[in-house]
């Protein structure tokens, strides 16, 4: 009987986010990932290759948005049987309680049908949990196995994936250790990891770059990270049921080794974010790990209980989600509609060959005209994305372009993203410098006004001769900024004879510009002006001291 209730379950789950997977438009980062999905591989520039092996199979069936998000809704709907397996309610109340937390509990509702890489970790991280629970009770070789499997799964979903399996496993630590099959476990994952490392050593562990260094290289501690993260933590799972949830981690109390896991991945991912506030600002669904496991202590906490309001409150969040659900796909409502307006705007024009600014907007258009060809043109500090390890920007030099971009005036354009117009502007003989590196000093002090002389390296990572300066259309510049990388404050030309680089060259240049005229603390970076498109950052930021 129980069995029947939770199949039911599922099956309900899958078909409510079947009919939504296909009616609800694209977002910018499922788009993103789709494009990784036509071009598979054991590693991309941000996570691991789950996402995209899923979605590669799902738009082998339906080349939509249902294909897009196919696997993630039947195995995020079957994760509900290994979430039933673990809690295993028994009474009619009990299965009342599993499904209200269930369905109240954000992530579960929005990865059950959306295919971003947070979906693969739910669904891996709650096999994961089964597999460890099995293992505690019993050591079988399919234990073991599942085991291995999962952590695999999880390091292959997202990074995040090691706080899972580091932080349940460190009450376990003593127990585990002496179980020669736990180690058979470990070693069968990096085994099936294996092709994912190397392709971390070819790449230069370019994620783990990004992630630790680039990503939050321009970010300051601020007041309002700490209360978004606050807000974040003590709301994001089931914002009515919040009392309950923390009740029940807080006054947690157990002997079995798997509880202490569950509490152990409530709590101590939370500490883990909460320190990286003072350089990044956290995302809710960083969280994903804790919320899982903080609906799991909820369960176990009242499911002998019967409170009235636990149940009420419960209802409540359900009818809050369905709510939400519902608004998300409404056209005057929902902001996934701008997606689909931008890419069929956009590909109205029959263009041939896009290059945008941002890789939101490249995928996007490549979604809605797939035969279409499109590259990424990083402006200013626009971040680094999978299309700049592609390099498919190189592709397109010398040969006619259409930009499309808010900033640069053409004659066509459209309404897209933020009301704004972007203009596409044809570029004959377009000219690609993007793997040109600038290194310079960490800091400058100097007086407004003052001309600063300093001494850069710069190298040309292209395979061919590229021309700076002088009459070329490519020129150096630097640009001041406080905050936002995107804000300039102050920018000036640096005025150099034209000179050319050969292919892998790195030549060292005196340079010399003009000072800002007022006195403050400024962020800089020295770029390449493109006279037909605009500015990019070649080097990391510097400090400029104006005293």
């Amino acid at each position: 009987m129980a069995e029947k209730r939770i199949f039911s379950l599922i099956g309900i789950f899958i078909l409510i986010n079947l009919f939504q997977a296909f009616i609800t438009p694209i977002s910018e980062d499922e788009a993103y990932y789709w494009v990784w999905s036509q071009n598979l591989d054991w590693g991309y520039f941000d996570h691991p290759p789950m996402i995209a092996w899923w979605i590669s199979a799902g738009y082998n069936l339906f080349q939509n948005e249902l294909g897009v998000r196919l696997l993630t809704v039947l195995l995020n709907g079957f994760s509900l049987y290994f979430l039933w397996k673990i809690l295993l309610p028994k009474t009619n109340r009990e299965f009342q309680l599993f499904f209200l937390i269930w369905g109240s509990v954000l992530v579960f509702n929005v990865f059950g049908f959306l295919a971003t890489p947070d979906a693969p970790l739910l669904f891996f991280t709650i096999s994961y949990l089964f597999s460890l629970k099995k293992f505690l009770e019993q050591t079988s070789v399919f234990a073991t196995f599942l085991l291995g499997i999962s952590f695999a799964g999880l390091m292959y979903s997202k990074y995040h994936g090691i706080l899972v399996i580091v932080f349940t496993l460190l009450p376990l630590w003593k127990l585990l250790g002496r179980n020669p099959k736990f180690y058979l476990a470990v070693l069968g994952s990096l085994v099936l990891y294996f092709p994912h490392i190397f392709w971390l050593i070819q790449n230069e562990f370019v994620p783990i770059h990004y992630h630790f260094l680039e990503r939050s290289s321009d970010e300051t501690f601020e007041f309002r990270k700490l209360f978004n993260y606050l807000g974040i933590y003590f709301l994001g799972a089931a914002p009515f049921l919040s009392y309950f949830i923390f009740t029940s981690v807080f006054r947690f109390r157990s002997d079995q080794p798997f509880w202490k896991s569950i509490w152990a991945l409530a709590v101590l991912p939370g500490i883990f974010f909460f320190l990286s506030i003072f350089k990044d600002n956290v995302q809710p669904q960083w969280l994903l790990i804790s919320f899982l496991a903080m609906a799991l202590l909820m369960y176990r906490h009242y499911h002998e209980k019967n409170l009235k309001w636990v149940f009420n409150l419960g209802f409540a969040g359900l009818v809050l989600v369905l709510i939400l659900r519902i608004l998300i796909v409404l056209p005057g409502i929902s902001p996934l509609y701008k997606n689909e307006n931008f890419g069929k705007e956009a590909g109205s024009f029959q263009v041939e060959n896009a290059i945008f600014e941002k890789y939101q907007e490249a995928s996007v258009y490549k979604f809605f005209n797939p035969e279409k060809n499109v590259a990424v043109h990083r402006t200013l500090g626009n971040r680094h994305s999978q299309y700049s390890l592609w390099n498919w920007e190189e592709n397109f030099h010398g040969q006619t372009i259409t930009y499309i971009s808010p900033w640069v005036k053409a004659e066509n354009s459209f309404v897209g993203y933020k009301n704004r117009d972007y203009y596409l502007k044809e570029i004959q003989n377009y000219q690609t410098y993007h793997l040109i590196e600038i290194e310079t000093i960490e800091g400058i002090s100097a007086k407004p006004n003052e001309r600063i002389q300093l001494k850069i390296n710069i190298r040309n990572g292209h395979k061919r001769p590229i021309k700076i300066g002088g009459n070329s259309e490519l020129k150096l510049n630097v640009n001041y900024y406080q905050n936002l990388q995107y804000e300039i404050l102050y920018s000036t030309e640096i005025l150099t004879e034209e000179f050319e680089l050969q292919p892998a060259e790195e030549k060292e240049l005196q340079i010399e510009f003009q000072n800002i005229s007022e006195k403050e603390k400024y962020k800089a970076a020295i770029g390449i002006q493109y006279t037909k498109v605009g500015t990019t950052y070649l080097s990391d930021e510097f400090l400029i001291n104006v005293l």
